[in-house]
């Protein structure tokens, strides 16, 4: 659990540090509401990693139940996240759009090949 602790956190820097080295991202990047939005799917990618690492030393059908509960639970609550984004009238609601999908895309990245991983391994 350590080693993915450790993997998601470089994600977490790679998308931080992506964001500010784009021209023009940059803008975005310097917000509170990016770090807030980084920080809140790192704390996710955890939370739903330790679900399914624990669901599977039960039944097959119990760890298909967590990652297709998993890939379910980040697509709503990136929807939530968007949607709530766009409502609020914030500036630079389209950069915001597609960072968050580039942070969704590498931390799903990240969780797949963990879960492949966690297949092989047990």
């Amino acid at each position: 659990m350590n080693r993915f602790i450790i993997k998601t956190l470089i994600v977490s820097v790679l998308c931080v540090t992506i964001g500010h080295l784009l021209p023009f991202f940059s803008d975005m990047a310097h917000q509170p509401i990016w770090f807030l939005t980084i920080t809140f799917y790192v704390l996710l990618t955890i939370l739903l990693r330790t679900w399914v690492a624990k669901s599977q030393k039960g039944s097959a059908i119990k760890f298909s139940t967590a990652v297709i509960g998993t890939t379910t639970a980040k697509m709503l609550l990136t929807l939530v996240i968007i949607t709530t984004y766009l409502v609020s009238q914030l500036p630079n609601r389209e950069l915001f759009v597609f960072g968050v999908f580039g942070v969704f895309v590498a931390f799903s990245v990240l969780f797949v090949i963990d879960v492949q991983r966690l297949i092989k391994g047990g």
